[in-house]
Order: C-alpha cells, then structure tokens, then sequence
C-alpha cells in the first residue's frame, strides 16, 4: 500500500509538483527504472552497516527518491526494516509491483524530500541517489534539514548530489547562484530546475552534522566532450 502525504504548499510546492509530473511521465519507461543499485550506495551500506546487520539488529532505513525500486530492493535483501518516499506517483507504483515479485513489501510514501512524513529520530540510515539536486537551493536545503531531522543519533546518511563541474551547468536560463531550469538537448532533464554544488557549498550545507566526508565521481561520455560530476557525501548525526 503506497500512502499518499499532501505537497507542501510552500513557495517551492509549484515548483516540486513541476517536478512530479515531469517524473511520473519518465517513470512510464523501463529504461528510467533501473534494477541494479548503484555501486556507491552498495559500498556505504556495507562499510557502514554490515557488522550491525550480520548481528541480526533490527535497522530502519530510507531511501529519498525511490524511482523504480533499486535500492530500496538492496535494503530490504541486506535486512533492513525500509521505508521509501517519492513525488511521483508512477514511479511508487511500478516500484511496489516490481519490488512484490522478490516478496518485499517496504512502506511506500507519496510525499515531498522537504517534508518527510515520519518522526523525528527514527532512521538509522537514509539514502538518496541523485534527488536533492531537483530544484532550487531553498529545497536542496529543507531536504537536508529533514535528513538531519528523521535520523537518529548516530546515524548516517549518503547522498549524492551534482557538482559545478557538471556538463548540465550553465546548461539553461539561470534561476539563482548555481541554480538553472535546463534547456539543453543532451539530456533527458529539460525543463527541470536543478542546483549544483560547489565544494564549499557542501560544507555549508552540511554543517549540522558530524563527521563529513566527500568524494567527487566523474565519468566522461560522448568521447570525453562531457562530464557527468557528482558530490559522494556521507554524514553522520
């Protein structure tokens, strides 16, 4: 049962249900709901939590952005007790039926990243792949703040998020410092608002948490003429 929580009505809600549709017609399509996760998150699961799952403790994990299922499909395996929120409609649906046929049932929720709809203190373990950066910085910024919110002490997050050496920057008429709603044709993203991120704008954004860490990703494409620039970065409450 996917459980559905009101977008906020925040002045960023116009433009977080912008980005709802625009997912709910891209997750009609196999090809935009992988199956395999994500090797990064894979490794900050295993590093992170391992010991903890082989001793058979009970954690709770979520996943922000959960697309067709991917990763939520690797925490219920590795034994967490998981949760996962996304704006698009589309996307929970072919996530639950896709997700049933390996006899996982994780608790789905239509909601916003800016308004998480669970307790605070609750999560020993959040992920997001490739979310935070839909929107402007006021959202990157609330969606972080509800991360801190809703994990526990002691808990520990991975998010990945685009960098200013992005070949999407610049890619479009800018909104804000580092922010622009995309124009170009060599992605599948026109039309949708993103914020990229300069080293310094990590440490900002991340301040109330303990024991930063990052990692900058980069693969070449279209023989080495673009850049694909991704900030790896793990937290700790």
């Amino acid at each position: 049962m996917i459980k559905k929580k009101p977008i906020p009505d925040a002045d960023q809600g116009a433009l977080i249900r912008t980005h709802s549709v625009f997912w709910d017609a891209l997750h009609q399509h196999q090809r935009f709901r992988p199956q395999y996760p994500n090797e990064n998150v894979v490794r900050f699961l295993m590093v992170h939590f391992k010991q903890a799952l082989q001793g058979r403790k009970i954690l709770k994990a979520l996943d922000i952005g959960v697309g067709g299922g991917r990763h939520l499909k690797l925490l219920g395996e590795l034994g967490f007790q998981s949760y996962g929120v996304d704006i698009s409609a589309e996307g929970l649906r072919h996530c639950a039926e896709w997700l049933k046929q390996w006899h996982l049932k994780p608790s789905l929720f239509e909601a916003s990243m800016t308004k998480l709809p669970f307790e605070s203190s609750f999560f020993d373990a959040v992920i997001s792949f490739g979310v935070f950066y839909y929107g402007d910085s006021r959202i990157m910024t609330k969606a972080i703040g509800e991360v801190h919110r809703v994990l526990k002490p002691g808990g520990k997050a991975f998010i990945i998020i685009r960098t200013t050496d992005d070949f999407r920057f610049g890619k479009g008429k800018q909104v804000e410092p580092h922010t622009f709603k995309l124009s170009t044709q060599k992605t599948n993203e026109a039309g949708t608002v993103q914020h990229f991120v300069s080293e310094k704008e990590v440490k900002s954004l991340f301040n109330k948490f303990r024991n930063l860490s990052f990692e900058k990703s980069e693969v070449s494409f279209l023989n080495r003429k673009a850049v694909n620039s991704d900030w790896l970065i793990t937290v700790e409450r």
